[in-house]
């Protein structure tokens, strides 16, 4: 018999690595907490901007260039996981209702049919907005690659896709031999396609100084990998000549309740309906949401009453001279 041992099967595999610490460390925030959470996020992820900076930003980048909030379709692909939906949330604040067509760890599993089809979903004459990148955890505790759920005592794996991921490719390094179902099945296809993602970066992955934290700029790269596949697929026949799209990827930054959530952003530019870069943003952006809010909030306060001013419907009181 071999002596390396096995596994019954990959979801077996996938579950112990994924909840085998469940619901350990501080369950309860305190100011101190919440503290070292955000100086965490900045510290090992330099740059990231919060989602509602996030999506403030992109309105103000935007807007000047052609993506009016009425006939922008925002399209996003991250993860299942409920973690991720704030975000999302904070979008739909600016742009409406989203098209999904991620699938888990936010890998654009929803192929070329969903994007063929957002792209048709797009309003008239109008324009794309996309979306995408993998997630991380960080728990009261500052355990990179965990975060407190609702409900529980604890925090538990946050991304669990990634983390069993990385837990498959040390146990293949290890001589361990696991069961995964043929690619072709759905039952868990999307799971082998991850492993498989990640096994490309072992080496990376394995001598890395925290694999938890090199962990999601790999699933990222190999996120965009996929994507330009399936934009080469469909662009330019499934949308119309001139579209706009504004693609961004980067990635989430899970944290406790009572903690901003926060995006990483990797990449941001204005594609033409032919998926040609026509101007790189990521600059703008970091600078755009790393403003001071309150110099922000002065700054659209500002406007408002010039644009009050420029239509004639600001009252200006009229002060009598005492005589």
């Amino acid at each position: 018999m071999s002596s390396m041992r096995r596994n019954a099967s990959l979801h077996t595999f996938t579950m112990d690595a994924a909840f085998a610490h469940e619901d350990e460390g501080t369950a309860h925030s305190s100011a101190a907490s919440v503290v070292s959470v955000m100086n965490n996020a900045k510290t090992i992820f330099p740059g990231i901007i919060t989602a509602h900076q996030l999506a403030r930003s992109l309105k103000a980048i935007l807007t000047p260039r052609g993506f009016d909030t009425d006939k922008t379709l925002l399209a996003s692909s991250f993860c299942c996981d409920e973690v991720c939906r704030d975000l999302e949330d904070e979008l739909r604040e600016v742009y409406g209702q989203n098209f999904s067509f991620g699938g888990i760890a936010g890998f654009p599993f929803g192929g070329n049919s969903a994007f063929g089809a957002l792209l048709h979903h797009m309003p008239v004459d109008g324009q794309i907005v996309i979306v995408y990148g993998p997630h991380v955890g960080i728990d009261y505790d500052g355990v990179i690659g965990k975060v407190n759920r609702r409900g529980h005592s604890g925090s538990g794996t946050c991304c669990n896709t990634a983390i069993a991921g990385l837990a498959y490719v040390k146990a293949v390094a290890e001589g361990v031999k696991i069961h995964s179902p043929d690619a072709s099945d759905p039952i868990d296809a999307q799971q082998v396609f991850v492993d498989s993602a990640l096994m490309k970066h072992s080496t990376r992955l394995l001598d890395a100084e925290d694999p938890n934290v090199e962990l999601p700029h790999v699933v990222f790269e190999e996120q965009g990998h996929l994507l330009n596949r399936i934009m080469e697929k469909c662009l330019p026949k499934d949308v119309p000549e001139g579209t706009k799209i504004a693609l961004l990827g980067g990635i989430q930054v899970n944290t406790p309740e009572g903690t901003p959530e926060y995006f990483l952003p990797k990449k941001f530019s204005i594609l033409n309906h032919s998926g040609e870069v026509k101007e790189d943003m990521l600059q703008e952006l970091m600078e755009e949401g790393n403003k001071d809010i309150k110099q922000v909030i002065k700054e659209m306060k500002l406007a408002k009453k010039t644009e009050q001013l420029k239509a004639g419907i600001v009252d200006v009181p009229i002060v009598e001279k005492a005589m």
